[in-house]
């Protein structure tokens, strides 16, 4: 018996499907290690909007707290930026409540808060994984916030969040750009 040589187009096709990269599914917040996952409890985060206050939630955050009423936005993303699930629109004094545990079934990377009413005005922050399951360990609420950042010419206004008592809190830290790290 001789070696059967396969033909060109076939070899072709074996050699791109052996040499082609395997696509993974990208990165996931994984909640599986929470406290509420765990003990079988809902997922959920509260976020409520305290833009129309002057003080009390800035604490832990490179921001000054300004009293700036303002519909937000606060949206999961996957890890290439499209939305995992439902955006919610909260305004100024009002709360509404995240289903996280939704949200990891769409395999969502972070959350991020923004403000609606002045879109593009006022920076974004963004809530890490690390912090969201810092706040699924917690007691499941963030106070959402609107600030001043930086000195003398340099000054940016910011979306910014306090979570679980002041435990969880962002944005910390501004390097010496004027940019939160």
């Amino acid at each position: 018996m001789g070696t059967r040589i396969l033909p060109l187009s076939l070899l072709s096709i074996l050699l791109a499907v052996i040499a082609a990269p395997t696509v993974s599914a990208g990165e996931t917040c994984d909640i599986t290690a929470t406290k509420c996952w765990v003990n079988g409890g809902k997922c959920n985060i509260q976020f409520k909007n305290k833009t129309g206050d002057s003080g009390g939630s800035d604490g832990g955050t490179a921001l000054d707290q300004r009293s700036s009423a303002q519909t937000i936005q606060v949206k999961a993303k996957k890890e290439n930026n499209n939305n995992a699930g439902n955006t919610l629109s909260i305004d100024a004094g009002a709360s509404s409540t995240m289903n996280i545990e939704k949200k990891y079934k769409k395999n969502f990377y972070d959350i991020k808060i923004k403000s609606k009413s002045f879109d593009g005005t006022v920076g974004d922050v963004t809530m890490s994984c690390s912090d969201i399951k810092a706040v699924l360990n917690g007691n499941g609420t963030c106070k959402v916030f609107h600030g001043v950042a930086g000195s003398g010419g340099e000054v940016g206004f910011y979306m910014g969040y306090q979570c679980d008592g002041g435990n969880v809190a962002a944005p910390a830290d501004m390097d010496e750009t004027g940019t939160f790290e």
